[in-house]
């Protein structure tokens, strides 16, 4: 049998001595007992029976050598099985310790992989343990791992602005573009495009963090969307969207601001990928929810696209280029922000094509006026 080691050997050595001590406080305290009651009075032991060799003496219960050494033999049976069964415990409670413990410093070194693997039996609570480790180091693992996508999507996205703009500065300075208004124009819409992504990218971020700022009034969803529209309306029309309006009055707890700039991000989601065609712009509202809808007959979303239009940096298979301009963020900014509200944003496939986009907001609840007789 392998020596234990370290905590291991620490839990054997205590549990043996606190059995070794048990056992032979016992086997004395007996002894004691019995010749203390003999010297005491011999008839607590012997009722009214009469002693048949006159007094009964303590020294004559006192144990002999052959009592001694039967006792010892129990004694150190007893330390035997102690010692086994803290052996047996203490493999049972170290074993996973061990392995969390393994794992948690290739963890350290870097091994994002790494995994506890205790072997044998485990008690509930280490199981537990080990369980909850894994789950930890599985997180860590994903979490690095969309670090990562992260840095790589990020740099992607920003590369192409940062590149039409070096090229363009160097045109400029090498007298192959003249500096007119057009060139500025141009440069300017890459700074937009950067500038675009960076705010995305702020308020994706605060949001996940829960530190997105919202100054929460009752705001009206019609009101909110009209303002929208207004603004875009005629560059919709130029990318060929013929823009629609159905704006109920519902009144919501929300940031009227952060409102428009979701809206806004899912109309130029449309302006992108559905143009051209016809957009329709609708607030609605439920019980609890107020619903501020947007529909396209654009080509619609790909089957299964509804639970991943609002990831960050996803884009359809035949929408990956990034000509269109878009940052890859839009969607999941407009996801953050209802969630940040309290709400959701959700995404479907109409019918007979083209695609839904909803956010829904809590309802501003309104307290009764109470009416005096």
């Amino acid at each position: 049998m392998k020596s234990p080691a370290g905590l291991n050997r620490q839990l054997v050595i205590w549990m043996a001595a606190v059995t070794g001590l048990a056992l032979a406080g016992m086997i004395v305290g007996i002894t004691l007992f019995y010749a203390l009651v003999v010297y005491l009075d011999p008839k607590l032991l012997t009722g009214d029976t009469p002693l048949p060799e006159g007094e009964l003496n303590w020294l004559d219960v006192w144990p002999g050598p052959l009592e001694w050494g039967s006792f010892l033999v129990l004694w150190l049976l007893g330390m035997v099985g102690a010692i086994a069964a803290a052996v047996r415990f203490s493999r049972r409670l170290i074993r996973p310790l061990d392995a969390v413990g393994t794992a948690a410093r290739h963890i350290a070194r870097g091994d994002l992989s790494a995994r506890a693997t205790p072997e044998g039996a485990m008690f509930d609570e280490t199981r537990q343990l080990v369980d909850d480790f894994n789950g930890m180091a599985s997180q860590l693992g994903q979490s690095e791992a969309e670090m990562r996508a992260w840095n790589v999507a990020i740099a992607h996205e920003l590369r192409t602005p940062l590149t039409i703009l070096r090229g363009r500065l160097q045109g400029v300075l090498d007298g192959v573009f003249a500096p007119d208004a057009a060139a500025i124009r141009g440069l300017i819409a890459q700074v937009d495009s950067l500038t675009r992504i960076v705010e995305d990218l702020k308020v994706f971020t605060l949001a996940q963090s829960g530190r997105l700022e919202l100054r929460l009034e009752t705001v009206d969803l019609a009101e909110e969307a009209a303002k929208v529209i207004s603004v875009v309306a005629p560059e919709l029309k130029d990318a060929g969207i013929d823009l629609m309006s159905d704006l109920g009055s519902v009144q919501v707890r929300a940031d009227g601001a952060r409102v428009r700039q979701a809206l806004l991000a899912i109309l130029e989601n449309a302006r992108r990928y559905a143009a051209p065609g016809v957009l329709r712009v609708e607030t609605h509202a439920t019980v609890e929810k107020g619903i501020l809808r947007v529909c396209d007959n654009g080509p619609g979303l790909p089957p299964g696209a509804e639970s991943l239009v609002f990831d960050p940096f996803w884009r359809a298979d035949e929408s990956r280029s990034r000509t269109s301009g878009g940052s890859g963020l839009g969607l999941a900014v407009v996801q953050a922000i209802a969630l940040a509200h309290g709400g959701t944003a959700l995404a479907r496939s109409a019918s007979p094509h083209g695609a839904v986009f909803e956010i829904y907001l809590p309802r501003t609840v309104s307290k009764p006026v109470l009416s005096g007789g």
